[in-house]
């Protein structure tokens, strides 16, 4: 008998989280930043790109001094920059391409500034990420090489960032973002020389917009 009102009590608290639960879904504008440090000097690279992403919060407290809960997510994202230039009459390109699936959970606090209408929310929370392709491409003139930075070159594929942001929500269902993303990984996989430390991180700034269902 305990043992079926112990099933019982879960059942109902699976049921009672679950009704609280909410699935969005968004997409936006982002901008990677990739920071390499060679011995004492740094070299900031940007993508631009855009991100689409599914989230599934969870309040765990709804209170007078607001909400808490968790937000776990998948979001795709793609960074692209390319630069074309003509050298002794030959017209040569360069772009580098970037495509990540992160997976961030985030602890989300939450206030209704005006109940039903407007609130404001922060979140806080780790994002682990992992690079689907990373892609050089030159061309000179008719010579087109392509690089797999993955295999081909000392770049790490994982990372692990802090993410933060806020944000506000309107009638409880369309809501507006800005966030960074902070890489904690050296994404550089080589060989470190004595005297010769070569590191590699990356960043992500984001700001976009969704809709809660």
């Amino acid at each position: 008998m305990k043992k079926l009102y112990f099933v019982l009590v879960a059942v109902v608290m699976f049921f009672a989280v679950d009704a609280k639960a909410q699935l969005g879904v968004g997409v936006g504008y982002n901008l990677l930043n990739t920071t390499t440090t060679v011995v004492d000097e740094s070299e900031n690279n940007s993508l631009n790109g855009f991100y689409i992403e599914a989230t599934y919060g969870i309040n765990l407290l709804d209170e007078k001094w607001g909400r808490l809960g968790i937000e776990p997510g998948i979001r795709y994202t793609l960074g692209a920059e390319a630069e074309h230039e003509e050298i002794l009459g030959v017209k040569t390109s360069a772009s580098f391409t970037e495509h990540y699936l992160d997976i961030p959970v985030h602890v989300k606090y939450g206030y209704e500034v005006l109940p039903s209408k407007l609130s404001v929310h922060a979140f806080a929370g780790p994002v682990f990420s992992v690079g689907l392709a990373s892609t050089l491409k030159a061309t000179a003139g008719d010579t087109t090489v392509k690089t797999n930075n993955y295999k081909e070159s000392d770049y790490g594929r994982f990372d692990l960032k802090i993410g933060l942001g806020a944000g506000v929500t309107i009638a409880e269902r369309v809501n507006v973002k800005v966030g960074y993303n902070f890489g904690l990984l050296n994404r550089y996989t080589g060989e470190q020389v004595d005297g010769y430390k070569y590191k590699s991180h990356t960043g992500v700034f984001y700001v976009g917009a969704g809709f809660n269902f």
